[in-house]
């Protein structure tokens, strides 16, 4: 059942979301804290969707970013520090090759996103115009 204005394809991927936050906050070692915020789960996604979109990884620099390690400690990434929302991306020189991930216009205060030498394809998803 849909309430007025949301359509079922907005319900099933909510129902979808819902149901990836939970297996992302269950997936983790320690039992979260309340301050696990919606926010922190998108950044997560995020950050994850960007990785399966990786198809070579030379160096092993992704080979961190995983559910069970706090995404503020995997290689790269860079969070402010009251937060912890993601900030900071840098996988320059990194050799990665891929496929450029919509998904990273969601790290909604990214400030630094440096990609130098690395091959991604397509066009960059990104909309600079609603990031800091």
């Amino acid at each position: 059942m849909t309430t007025i204005g949301q359509s079922p394809q907005s319900l099933v991927f909510l129902l979808c979301f819902s149901s990836f936050t939970l297996s992302v906050v269950l997936g983790q070692k320690e039992v979260p804290s309340a301050h696990v915020s919606l926010s922190n789960v998108i950044d997560q996604f995020a950050l994850l969707s960007f990785k399966s979109l990786v198809t070579k990884d030379p160096y092993n620099v992704l080979s961190n970013w995983n559910p069970n390690i706090s995404f503020y400690e995997w290689n790269g990434v860079s969070c402010s520090p009251g937060s912890q929302r993601v900030d900071g991306l840098n996988l320059s020189d990194t050799a990665l090759e891929g496929t450029h991930s919509l998904y990273i216009s969601n790290l909604s205060l990214l400030h630094v996103l440096d990609l130098t030498d690395v091959s991604f394809h397509g066009h960059p998803p990104i909309d600079f115009s609603h990031l800091p």
